[in-house]
């Protein structure tokens, strides 16, 4: 390893260890005081998250249905080509 190489890997360790031992160092206080108001709010919110979830499982549910059509109709005209191409003989 170079030189530069083995900064680079110091320095993304370090970032690392700090972006980790930020994120574990939290207070629990809240969670056994009942001041934990903030995530229970935030379950029950409807507003935009929760509108914009609704409006991905509409579309999903229509791309499904739309999906299902074509290959239906791909499957019906198949089979009328196929039953065409038997008259045709």
């Amino acid at each position: 390893m170079k030189a530069k190489d083995i900064k680079k890997f110091a320095l993304c360790l370090l970032a690392a260890l700090i972006l980790t031992g930020g994120a574990a160092c939290g207070n629990n206080d809240d969670m056994e005081d009942g001041r934990n108001n903030a995530q229970e709010d935030s379950v029950k919110d409807d507003g935009i998250i929760g509108d914009t979830g609704e409006a991905i499982k509409d579309g999903v549910e229509d791309l499904g249905e739309d999906i299902k059509d074509g290959v239906e109709d791909a499957g019906d005209s198949i089979k009328d080509n196929a039953e065409k191409a038997r008259e045709d003989e």
